[in-house]
């Protein structure tokens, strides 16, 4: 049992880059494709059928606050309309797993920036969530 639970990978050993840089502050990642069907009635089944149209990419990153980074990042495309080109890779390598996952996500559009947020007694953090046109896995664990 313990060659199992040694095997599960802990997020403790996550990374995340932000058009190549590495963001130190970053406490939980998420990225998830919601795939797309269009229901379908066909003549002598009870049963609906559904019939896959594509996926969606969506997640959220949670760092903790430290500076403007993000702000900063989509600021000027806010002013003038044309946002800036944004590509994501995290990663996890977990020391004790059997491999390494790294994942690269592209045309990342933020959903939404905090400009400011505090609360007294409690450690500042910023949630973005973002979507993305695209994906590639670059490492994957395999079984």
């Amino acid at each position: 049992m313990a060659e199992v639970n040694n095997k599960i990978i802990r997020g403790s050993f996550g990374r995340l880059w932000v058009n190549s840089e590495l963001i130190a502050n970053v406490k939980s990642f998420e990225i998830t494709a919601t795939l797309n069907y269009e229901d379908v009635d066909i003549n002598g089944e009870l049963c609906q059928q559904h019939r896959y149209l594509g996926y969606s990419l969506a997640g959220t990153m949670t760092c903790h606050k430290i500076d403007t980074k993000f702000p900063n990042l989509v600021r000027a495309g806010m002013l003038n309309g044309s946002m800036p080109v944004i590509k994501l890779v995290g990663s996890v390598a977990d020391p004790d797993a059997k491999g390494s996952e790294r994942i690269e996500i592209y045309d990342v559009t933020f959903d939404e920036v905090t400009l400011m947020k505090f609360e007294n007694a409690t450690v500042g953090e910023e949630e973005v969530p973002f979507k993305a046109g695209g994906f590639r896995y670059i490492d994957t664990i395999n079984a």
